[in-house]
């Protein structure tokens, strides 16, 4: 029964035989041809002895060349080619050629529409017996719709790994225009919140140069649409859409691709555009890249503006502070000038006081009974004590209102000079001072000097009744801080009591019944926080006391007390 033509034949019954054992290879060769033209698959060949590139007709369609027009030179095809692949594609065939490896690359040529295509090319190398390359053959086909988002994607990625805050801004701008071939693009913030009605641009990108930040009305332009619909593709005629668009006219813009980019909680921060003054080639490709990248750019703009809002928070904080800081300088200024000179107005009558209650007390006393003589005794007694605390008071202003002469400092010889003086005047034989070696500091010497007279004077007097007195000065590290440490076994005194124990003319007492005041203790915090260093006690009754006290290191006291002077 004879087969009609349009009978399906029976595939199982066919017999395959190689090509290559046919008795004219040609014929196979012909129908091969025209396969690879009906699938757009260019085949070349390359003779490399006769220096002769033989192309099929599907070649030249690849490329865009007219095979009656064309001068047939390498040059003229190579120029045909992407500059920036050119080294690459010469790699490739050399490696092919000398057996590295497969030639099998992509590589992009000029479009006549404007812009680039890609082409995948594959080949092999047919060898001489001595292993020598004799000709190499292979095809080359496009593959543009395939592989050029993913050639747009790889580009942008490589470029904005490294990237973060507004250098990131700066660098996408720039790599969609060169990626996407469009004259602008840029990446803006909107506001204000929920309703936006003004973009600010953060970076742009204009004929291969970068733009100054600035400002837009959102109403009537491509954008407004972004922030309240999503993302808007107009691939031609933008300005017939938006004829009163000012930029959109001197642009010259035809084609305009913007993605939202949102917050972390959905809101819309920004946009992200490009815009062109031809209509868009591959819209749908451009689409789809911004979107891809309008998650990290979003992610990024909301910690530029978080960053943003946090640096202004901080300078308004800081302004606050000095502004604060100076009025609380300026007062403590006026209050030390004002006690100090209180101090000295009182000097006056005191001494009156003192001196005409001694002249009662040398040349009058026999006429007083015992009641006269014990209230006289009283208000000179309380004349002492006042006098002591005016004494107090001036130490205190001069202490914050002198400058600081910052040098390196020798406690323990301090200390121990102290000591003797205080033994000259009230004698302790039994008592044991102990002095580690080396204790240096960089500070104030005059007001070091203060410090520790205030602090030995203190252990001096609550070791008065201890059988076996010990007064150690050491040093130690206590929480990241060099500690200078004044240890006496006194009295001690309640913890109770530390908390107005540096407060000026308070008087706390020992269990022992002795008590202390006056301003001593104040006075050594004084010194010790006009070095911007700290003073702390520890203290049990009948255990003793310790004072510790530390100062910043010698660059960092130096730059305090500079900023003390500038402020």
């Amino acid at each position: 029964m004879q087969r009609t033509a349009s009978a399906m034949p029976d595939i199982s019954k066919l017999h395959i035989r190689a090509a290559e054992n046919l008795d004219d290879p040609g014929e196979i060769a012909h129908v091969l041809l025209h396969a690879a033209y009906s699938g757009g698959i260019g085949v070349f060949m390359w003779e490399l002895e006769r220096d002769r590139l033989l192309w099929s007709q599907a070649m030249y369609e690849v490329y865009s060349l007219d095979p009656d027009s064309f001068d047939h030179t390498g040059a003229t095809w190579l120029s045909t080619i992407h500059p920036e692949d050119l080294p690459r594609l010469y790699l490739e065939v050399r490696a092919a050629l000398t057996g590295e490896r497969p030639y099998d690359t992509v590589f992009r040529v000029r479009d006549p529409a404007g812009g680039w295509r890609f082409i995948k090319g594959t080949a092999w190398v047919e060898r001489g017996a001595d292993g020598r390359p004799l000709r190499m053959a292979g095809i080359n086909r496009d593959v543009s719709d395939e592989h050029r988002f993913n050639w747009m994607v790889q580009t942008v990625q490589q470029v904005l790994a490294a990237t973060v805050g507004q250098a990131f801004f700066a660098t996408l701008a720039n790599v969609l225009c060169r990626a996407l071939e469009v004259r602008h693009a840029f990446v803006a913030e909107v506001s204000p919140h929920p309703l936006p009605e003004r973009a600010r641009v953060v970076a742009a990108w204009l004929d291969d140069a970068p733009l100054a930040p600035y400002e837009f009305d959102l109403a009537g332009t491509p954008c407004e649409q972004v922030v309240a619909d999503g993302t808007w593709l107009f691939p031609c005629d933008i300005q017939a859409r938006f004829p009163d668009n000012r930029a959109l006219r001197e642009l010259g813009a035809q084609s305009y691709v913007g993605v939202p980019l949102l917050a972390s909680d959905g809101r819309v921060l920004g946009l992200m555009a490009v815009i062109d003054d031809r209509p868009a080639r591959y819209p749908d490709t451009v689409r789809r890249l911004l979107e891809l990248f309008s998650g990290r750019a979003g992610a990024e703009l909301e910690r530029l503006l978080r960053d943003m809002e946090v640096a202004r928070l901080n300078a308004e904080l800081e302004a606050r502070v000095n502004a604060r800081t100076g009025a609380v300088r300026r007062t403590m200024r006026e209050l030390e000038a004002f006690t100090y000179s209180v101090s000295h107005d009182l000097n006056a009558p005191l001494r009156a006081i003192n001196g005409f209650g001694t002249i009662l007390r040398e040349d009058y006393a026999s006429m007083l009974d015992a009641s006269g003589r014990d209230y006289l005794d009283r208000v000179l007694g309380a004349g002492e004590r006042m006098g002591r605390l005016l004494e107090d008071l001036v130490n205190l202003s001069k202490i914050s209102l002198r400058p600081l002469n910052v040098g390196k400092v020798h406690l323990g010889e301090l200390a121990q000079d102290i000591a003797d003086d205080l033994a000259s005047q009230s004698p302790r034989p039994a008592l044991r001072f102990e002095v580690a070696r080396g204790l240096t500091v960089h500070g104030d010497g005059g007001l070091l000097r203060i410090l520790l007279d205030c602090l030995l004077r203190n252990a001096w007097r609550f070791t008065e009744q201890v059988e076996a007195p010990l007064i150690e000065l050491f040093e130690r590290m206590h929480e990241g801080h060099r500690e200078i440490v004044l240890r006496d076994n006194g009295a001690g005194f309640d913890a109770s009591a530390t908390e107005r124990l540096f407060a000026p003319f308070q008087r706390f007492h020992g269990e022992s019944g002795m008590s202390g005041g006056g301003s001593g203790l104040a006075i050594a915090q004084r010194v010790v926080h006009r070095h911007h260093g700290g003073i702390r006690v520890e203290s049990r009754p009948g255990e003793g006391a310790t004072f510790s006290f530390w100062l910043p290191p010698p660059a960092e006291l130096v730059a305090l007390l500079e900023t003390d002077k500038s402020a």
